[in-house]
């Protein structure tokens, strides 16, 4: 009896090793390179805020600056989420993180870089939808006119504040009137 309990251990312990390393083995190597694709499609691996996103692509060209040889991080384009500690923040960050966390997405971006090094882009959701737009639409995210002249960011922030959701609810306002 224990010479077959051992056998069968051994049979499932190697049924596993071999699971794992084939998984190892189906795993992409992070891809580096010196052009930026127009749009830039990977997996995203890293949530830093709301809209800020890590990408599994290495981009080692000038403009990253201090980022150059680092994963590429995107900046989300048009709008601003509350920073780390302001009401939301973590509403916000969760919410880009349900939508595209270890998922392949796709950047429209013209090439510009921020200051930081990082990306400038909107996000493409494999169903099709801009994630930049969904905050925006959820209320977890403003306009952020400063940088962005788009009438269709400003309307979907104006419904956003009619409906009264998100940042724009009366705990949202709440919140920020005591910070």
């Amino acid at each position: 009896m224990a010479v077959y309990l051992l056998v069968l251990i051994f049979t499932f312990g190697l049924t596993s090793f071999k699971n794992s390393a084939l998984a190892q083995s189906n795993k992409k190597p992070i891809e580096r390179s010196s052009d930026l694709p127009s749009p830039l499609k990977a997996e995203v691996v890293g949530i830093q805020d709301g809209d800020t996103i890590e990408m599994k692509f290495v981009y080692n060209g000038k403009k990253a600056g201090f980022r150059k040889g680092k994963a590429v991080r995107i900046r989300f384009l048009h709008i601003n989420t509350p920073e780390r500690g302001r009401p939301y923040y973590k509403v916000a960050k969760q919410f880009t993180s349900d939508r595209c966390f270890h998922k392949i997405v796709s950047i429209k971006h013209s090439g510009e870089f921020d200051k930081y090094g990082r990306l400038l882009g909107e996000v493409v959701l494999p169903d099709g939808k801009i994630l930049n737009k969904e905050l925006v639409k959820n209320g977890l995210a403003v306009h952020f006119k400063k940088y962005s002249s788009s009438q269709e960011y400003s309307d979907l922030e104006i419904q956003a504040k009619k409906r009264k959701i998100g940042i724009w609810s009366p705990q949202g306002q709440v919140s920020a009137a005591v910070k």
